[in-house]
Order: C-alpha cells, then sequence, then structure tokens
C-alpha cells in the first residue's frame, strides 16, 4: 500500500482533493491523513481526530486497535471453528 498512499496523499496536496480510504493498514493510514475516523462493529465511530490524537489516546478500544494489541475491550472468538464446520461441512467433508 506504500506506493498507493503516497500518491494519494501527494494527489490530495497538489489537486486540494479529499480522499476517504478504508484500511486496517494503520500505519499507512495515520501516515497519509490528516483526519482519521476509527469505526467499529455496526458503524459505531469509536474515535476521530488528527492520527496523533489517536495514536496517543488513552481510550483502550482505540489504543487495542491502533496497536494492533490482541487483548483489551475488543475480545476475540478462540477457539475458532474448524474450516469444515466454518464452511458448514459434515464429519466427511461433504455438505
Amino acid at each position: 500500500m506504500g506506493v498507493a498512499a503516497r500518491l494519494i496523499r501527494t494527489l490530495n496536496d497538489v489537486t486540494g482533493s479529499t480522499s476517504l480510504v478504508i484500511s486496517h493498514d494503520v500505519p499507512e493510514c495515520m501516515a497519509i491523513s490528516d483526519h482519521v475516523v476509527l469505526l467499529a462493529t455496526g458503524g459505531r465511530i469509536v474515535a476521530q481526530g488528527t492520527p496523533d490524537e489517536l495514536m496517543n489516546s488513552t481510550d483502550p478500544e482505540v489504543r487495542q486497535f491502533v496497536r494492533g494489541e490482541p487483548d483489551g475491550p475488543v475480545k476475540f472468538h478462540y477457539p475458532a471453528p474448524t474450516i469444515a464446520e466454518d464452511f458448514g461441512l459434515g464429519a466427511g467433508g461433504s455438505a
């Protein structure tokens, strides 16, 4: 994403345009953004502000996402179902 991110930033600076980038690549987005909106499941706005504001946030949910922390308020589902269960396949490997 590095080349594309730099191109977006350069085009915005030169043309005065605004771009909307949707990504989970926190470092790249923070590097090219003037304003960041962090969304949660269901479209709930968790936080918004400058990249520095979000990176220095004391909110546990924001910190977990921007730092890529496995533990925090957002719980992960462990153990995960087997791939066969996930795809609705029976024990014999067929639906």
